[in-house]
């Protein structure tokens, strides 16, 4: 059976592969935002257009053999590319370079770095670590991240390993907040976009006053956020301290 067959230059792309009633098949695509979709992590404004490198489905992709209409049709009912590539993502594996991997754990462990630093405290100073000794004892308690799982779903493992070198606790603080009429404007999109609003109310004189939850780490860069956009006139009490 002849194929249009020509090899294709699969630098700084990925292939996925997956079997139909017996049948490989195979489509290019881009890497990370691959393997965001098959995390269910990627924006809905995204579609499987903007996933795939190149619109054909092969059956060797890197040799360029794309897959014959006859088997498309007997294991898809149709020969629309876009449909059987979604097909072929959804249930394929995602093959990955070593150059790939080790980019996407990179990633993965800054954020989850970033995250542990905002969302937790030494619970004996009630301070945030600084990155860099976070990063320090993720190294010595030999810490495995997973890339291809979301950062917060492995948050709760990594601190039981820390612990074993690090004083290291999840915690919220529950805020109280009064805001003056003249800044309520700039201040309450602030708030919304920095802490969790658990209930608020205007008052007669115009103040708006908030009970928010914040991440124990970033407790005093908030309030410090809050008293600048102020002038200082704004009022914030701790109500709580929430273990997690």
């Amino acid at each position: 059976m002849l194929r249009d067959a020509r090899r294709v230059d699969l630098t700084g792309k990925s292939v996925v592969r997956a079997k139909f009633q017996g049948n490989r098949f195979e489509i290019i695509v881009n890497p990370e935002l691959a393997l965001k979709y098959k995390m269910g992590l990627l924006d809905d404004t995204i579609n499987i257009n903007e996933i795939l490198e190149t619109d054909e489905v092969f059956q060797n992709a890197s040799k360029g053999e794309k897959a014959p209409n006859e088997i498309l049709l007997q294991c898809f009912d149709t020969t629309d590319a876009i449909q059987i590539a979604e097909k072929v993502l959804i249930k394929g594996e995602l093959n990955l370079t070593a150059d790939q991997r080790q980019e996407f754990f990179e990633k993965k462990r800054k954020q989850i770095v970033n995250l542990l630093s905002k969302t937790c405290i030494n619970p004996k100073t009630r301070l945030p670590h600084p990155p860099i000794r976070i990063e320090n004892a993720m190294k010595e308690a030999k810490v495995m991240i997973d890339p291809s799982t979301p950062a917060e779903s492995q948050l709760k493992d990594i601190i039981s390993e820390l612990r074993r070198v690090l004083p290291i606790r999840m915690e919220t603080v529950k805020l109280a907040v009064k805001i003056p009429p003249e800044f309520t404007g700039k201040a309450y999109g602030e708030i919304k976009r920095n802490a969790q609003i658990e209930k608020d109310e205007w008052q007669k004189d115009g103040c708006w006053i908030a009970v928010v939850n914040v991440a124990a780490g970033m407790q005093g860069e908030f309030m410090e956020r809050v008293q600048s956009m102020t002038k200082g006139r704004s009022e914030i009490k701790i109500m709580e301290r929430i273990r997690l």
